[in-house]
C-alpha cells in the first residue's frame, strides 16, 4: 500500500482507534509521567483527608418567582431570553405550555407552580435543562443566574417527600433548595398516570 493512498471504510478507522486506545491506556507514556500523576493523586487525597472535603461542586443559583434555588451545572444546557409560552393541553403535571427554541419547541416546566409561587410579570429568562426525557425549558426571573463553586461541606442531603429536591445549599446563612433538574417531574408524572 503506497503512502499516497488512503485506506477506506472500517479499515481506515481501525488503526486510528487502536492507536487512541493504546495512548489512552498509558502504555506509550513514559515512567516519569506515571510517577508525576501518582504523586498528584496522592497529594489530592491527603489534602482532602486533612480538610474533610471532597471535590467542590459547581452550582448555578437562579430565582423563580423571587425564590432563590440552585442546581448542578451539568444539568443545565443554557440560558436564553424568554420569548413567551404557547399554552397547550397536557396531562403532565406542571407542563402546560411550549416555548419556541431555535427551529423547534421545548416543553415548559412551571417550577413556580410546583413551589406554589405566583409568577412575576415582566422580563424573564429561559433556563434550558438537560432532562432525561429531552430538553426542557423553565421560566426564571430576569436576574442572571450566577455560577458558584461550592465546598461539599455547605451541601446538605435532603431526604424528604419531594424527589425533585436533592438537598440544601447553605449560602451566607440562606438555605437554597437544590433542584434535580435532570429528573424534574418524572416521579410526579408517573404517580399521576
Amino acid at each position: 500500500m503506497g503512502q499516497g493512498r488512503r485506506m477506506s471504510g472500517s479499515n481506515y478507522l481501525w488503526p486510528r482507534l487502536m492507536r487512541w486506545r493504546w495512548v489512552r491506556s498509558g502504555k506509550r507514556r513514559g515512567r516519569g509521567a506515571r510517577m508525576l500523576r501518582g504523586q498528584l493523586r496522592k497529594q489530592g487525597t491527603t489534602a482532602r483527608r486533612s480538610t474533610g472535603e471532597g471535590r467542590p461542586q459547581h452550582m448555578v443559583v437562579f430565582a423563580v418567582a423571587g425564590k432563590r434555588m440552585a442546581a448542578r451545572t451539568e444539568e443545565i444546557a443554557g440560558v436564553v431570553s424568554w420569548t413567551g409560552a404557547i399554552p397547550v393541553p397536557s396531562e403532565t403535571p406542571f407542563v402546560t405550555s411550549l416555548v419556541r427554541q431555535q427551529e423547534g419547541c421545548l416543553p415548559v416546566f412551571d417550577l413556580a407552580a410546583k413551589f406554589k409561587q405566583p409568577i412575576r410579570e415582566g422580563e424573564s429568562l429561559c433556563l434550558v435543562v438537560k432532562h432525561v426525557d429531552g430538553p426542557l425549558a423553565i421560566r426564571i426571573d430576569a436576574e442572571v443566574p450566577s455560577l458558584q463553586t461550592v465546598p461539599r461541606s455547605s451541601l446538605q442531603c435532603h431526604i424528604g417527600d419531594d424527589p425533585d429536591c436533592a438537598g440544601v445549599y447553605v449560602a451566607g446563612g440562606e438555605q437554597l433548595p437544590i433542584i434535580n433538574l435532570a429528573t424534574l417531574g418524572v416521579s410526579s408524572s408517573r404517580q399521576a398516570g
